[in-house]
């Protein structure tokens, strides 16, 4: 398993062979920018030979969403229960030439807090984010449909029905986001999010521009002139217009991501994992033939049962080098309920999983539970929470390639180009993608 994320920390000097974080206060500020610009250069040119070194495997595996799952500690932990491996986003790599102080001293403790877990093989870390943001070109783009024909037809009225407009307002040049409908004053800047959804990135702001004084330069290239005005008012069908096309081009962002980290997923045998509701709903919906009759191929099944509460990395090692079988086990039996509730009727489908639920899995959480209490050895180890979603989405065997033949052509007008995906062969072997949130409940 590449530990190499660890190793180029290590070597750029931000942290000390044993795991332990620099602190970037104690640095010169031009020193923290050459040690964080060595990282960021070289984990760029070094992730597909990492991917390349991934090793297949039957288990139940995850690839958190870069844009809609969290990487909180407790989701971190909580995971390495259910999956055998885990991959999240690096949070020190980025196309932009900066990175925030924040950003940089927070990720920095993420490795230092999972230092265990990826030398274990359990957690891997891979610039995720990095291949949707290849470059900081803004492109220039132009629709004769409002951007309409980059939404598959299977989810555009769901997709138009659950966005929600908000204006937004210029203030000391800071954008404020008001609770005002964007429909209400018909400001010349909106915010596009969307009902039971989690965002953690992507574009999601947009202002009314136009463009002004256009010419041909010597080279032959049109120059123009954008033009904004912060304090403007649209009228009715005009913004009606470009709210429209907004919608559309946000969705257009958010599906093009979501193809490449989904096809990332498959590539090296990972499940994705989305903690949004809406995402998983429009996912399901682009996989279905029928969706139309309200029958989405991807149904949920929701453990509303304890669990157990892990208190730090060293307790996941503990219970999973002690009781390794009882984990295997465990991960397998998660792999084959989804095999057998696959393609059920959906009349019969929360029934029958709920059966197998308490059949087949409950038993082993049980067991789970009784191991985390035999190896603590602090009042906090093994303390039972809430699972509010521990399995999740069981998606049918035709979903995914359908899903995939939808996008391929939503985004063959796309320009940019995805080194860590493009024109690889898509694995199959496993349904398509796992909806999965835990929550912690005092």
């Amino acid at each position: 398993m590449s530990n190499l994320c660890l190793d180029l920390l290590i070597e750029s000097g931000l942290m000390t062979s044993s795991g332990k974080a620099i602190g970037l206060d104690d640095l010169p500020k031009n020193e923290v920018s050459k040690r964080l610009s060595y990282y960021n250069n070289a984990r760029i040119q070094s992730t597909d030979q990492e991917l390349q070194a991934i090793n297949m495997s039957d288990k139940l595996n995850a690839l958190f969403s870069s844009g809609s799952t969290s990487q909180s500690y407790d989701s971190i932990l909580s995971s390495s229960l259910v999956y055998d491996s885990i991959i999240i986003d690096d949070p020190l790599v980025t196309s932009s030439e900066q990175i925030s102080f924040e950003r940089a001293s927070s990720g920095l403790k993420l490795f230092e807090w999972a230092f265990d877990l990826v030398r274990a093989g359990i957690l891997q870390i891979l610039p995720i984010s990095f291949f949707n943001r290849p470059t900081n070109n803004v492109p220039f783009l132009i629709s004769d449909d409002a951007f309409r024909s980059s939404i598959p037809k299977e989810i555009h009225n769901f997709i138009h029905d659950n966005a929600t407009l908000k204006s937004v307002r210029v203030e000391e040049g800071s954008f404020l986001i008001l609770s005002e409908d964007a429909y209400t004053n018909r400001r010349t800047a909106l915010q596009v999010q969307f009902a039971n959804d989690v965002w953690h990135s992507g574009v999601n702001l947009y202002l009314f521009e136009t463009l002004q004084n256009c010419h041909k330069n010597e080279e032959g290239n049109y120059v123009c002139q954008k033009v904004w005005d912060p304090k403007g008012q649209l009228e009715k069908q005009q913004f009606d217009i470009w709210a429209y096309q907004s919608v559309n081009q946000a969705m257009r962002c958010r599906l093009k991501n979501i193809y490449n980290e989904i096809c990332l997923a498959e590539r090296i045998g990972h499940t994705y994992i989305t903690e949004s509701k809406f995402e998983a709903q429009f996912m399901a919906m682009a996989g279905e033939n029928n969706c139309s009759h309200g029958s989405l191929p991807a149904r949920f099944l929701k453990a509303n049962n304890s669990f157990i509460a892990i208190d730090s990395p060293r307790t996941i090692l503990e219970l999973r080098e002690k009781h390794s079988l009882a984990f295997d086990r465990f991960n397998q039996s998660l792999l084959s309920l989804t095999d057998e509730l696959t393609g059920l009727d959906p009349e019969i489908f929360d029934s029958k999983a709920e059966r197998l639920f308490q059949k087949e899995i409950m038993p082993q959480l049980d067991e789970i539970r009784d191991s985390a209490h035999a190896i603590s050895s602090a009042a906090v180890k093994g303390v039972c929470i809430n699972l509010s979603g521990i399995a999740a989405a069981i998606a049918m065997g035709n979903s995914m390639p359908f899903f995939l033949g939808v996008m391929t052509s939503a985004s063959a007008g796309l320009s940019e180009a995805y080194p860590v995906v493009s024109q690889r062969e898509r694995l199959k072997k496993r349904p398509a993608y796992i909806w999965h949130r835990i929550t912690n409940k005092t």
